[in-house]
């Protein structure tokens, strides 16, 4: 099986998973007697255990959602849905519009739900956890019912010391693929960084070092107005926020107590 999975982590389109990967997903799928009709997540934590299982990943869950939600406010109208799980597939965060969480519920996609082939049958976690590779499975490639309305993009989450710590997915019934994966990579590395470094930010946002960083490197108010879509008052109020939460006299200081943290 390793050596099959193998073509999917080293395939150069990561959208084209090989018929005999899926094939073989498909093929344990019916050993564990997952049925194609298949509507709800099978194996899915109870109240009390998943209180449980989030207290003891909650460094994990607090790095996901830190990351994850910093995204998913610049990307408010989206239909994306979030999935962060740990090693084994099992969730331990959804986030997206609360309509969207909602329906995602309905299926049993919730905090606690495994993702393992044998409780959601053939999906891009499963795949991509196995790879430790990225995985995009479009909704007929599902062997269950339960996402083939959805296209999946899933990347493992690595920490800076090449462990496995999780997967990042990224769900939606429509939209660009590529930016998807380019979104879930981004996400993915983050955590990963984040876990891996154990770096405390001292409340500094994704957004904010994203502008520190551009200033770090010489783009002018306006240049990284552009490039993140947003004002020039807007970039000095960030720069201004990150002066105070690092206690600098001035925002060149910044940059390098900011390297100095490992923020940049």
């Amino acid at each position: 099986m390793w050596k099959t999975i193998q073509h999917l982590h080293m395939a150069d389109a990561p959208d084209v998973v090989p018929p005999n990967v899926l094939a073989a997903s498909y093929e344990r799928c019916r050993v564990y007697d997952v049925c194609e009709t298949k509507r709800h997540i099978g194996d899915i934590l109870g109240d009390g255990e998943t209180r449980n299982f989030l207290q003891q990943n909650g460094k994990l869950v607090a790095y996901g959602h830190t990351v994850v939600k910093e995204y998913v406010g610049d990307i408010k109208e989206a239909c994306d849905l979030f999935v962060f799980t740990d090693t084994e597939g099992r969730v331990l965060g959804v986030w997206s519009r609360t309509e969207i969480v909602s329906a995602a519920g309905s299926i049993g996609l919730r905090p606690g739900a495994s993702l393992a082939e044998s409780s959601a049958g053939t999906n891009a976690v499963a795949l991509a956890l196995v790879a430790q590779g990225p995985v995009i499975l479009k909704g007929e490639e599902h062997l269950c019912r339960i996402f083939r309305d959805w296209t999946c993009v899933a990347v493992p989450v690595i920490g800076v010391d090449g462990a496995l710590i999780g997967c990042l997915d990224i769900s939606a019934p429509e939209g660009p693929i590529y930016e998807k994966l380019a979104l879930a990579r981004s996400i993915a590395r983050e955590i990963g960084r984040l876990i891996g470094n154990k770096i405390s930010f001292g409340g500094i946002t994704i957004r904010q070092r994203e502008v520190l960083s551009l200033f770090a490197q010489g783009v002018s108010y306006k240049g990284i107005g552009t490039i993140l879509g947003i004002s020039v008052k807007t970039v000095e109020e960030h720069l201004d926020a990150v002066r105070i939460k690092m206690g600098m006299k001035n925002r060149r200081a910044c940059i390098k107590r900011a390297i100095e943290m490992g923020i940049l």
